[in-house]
């Protein structure tokens, strides 16, 4: 059962070199210890954003669109509206009688009536 294929045992291993300096990286390696390059890993593509973008800028469009058609058709003055205001101009109070003190009425003297008894019981 083989692994790979070994290396002779008096012979180096071939050492690998930085895509981007050409500095020599070590068998265990991954990153270039120079400018810090991967050498032996290779990293993902950052995703294209710009379509969930566009996607997402055409949904809030049409959304401000229908907030603006249902604001608009809401607020609209399209139906006829019946007069409300008086023909004539209301009619002012006139000022010397909201002036006037109101007069109480007349005070009547009471004379006492002859069945009440004429004298008090009271200690």
């Amino acid at each position: 059962m083989s692994t790979g294929p070994q290396p002779a045992a008096g012979r180096a291993p071939a050492t690998l070199r930085c895509p981007r300096c050409g500095a020599e990286v070590g068998p265990e390696q991954d990153w270039c210890l120079d400018c810090g390059a991967p050498a032996r890993t290779r990293l993902a593509p950052t995703p294209n954003w710009r379509l969930p973008i566009a996607a997402l800028a055409v949904v809030v469009l049409l959304a401000g669109l229908a907030l603006a058609a249902a604001f608009t058709s809401l607020t609209s003055d399209d139906g006829r509206v019946d007069a409300t205001t008086p023909l004539s101009a209301p009619v002012q109070p006139d000022e010397t009688a909201a002036q006037s003190v109101p007069t109480a009425p007349p005070i009547t003297a009471t004379s006492p009536s002859g069945s009440a008894p004429a004298s008090s019981s009271t200690p």
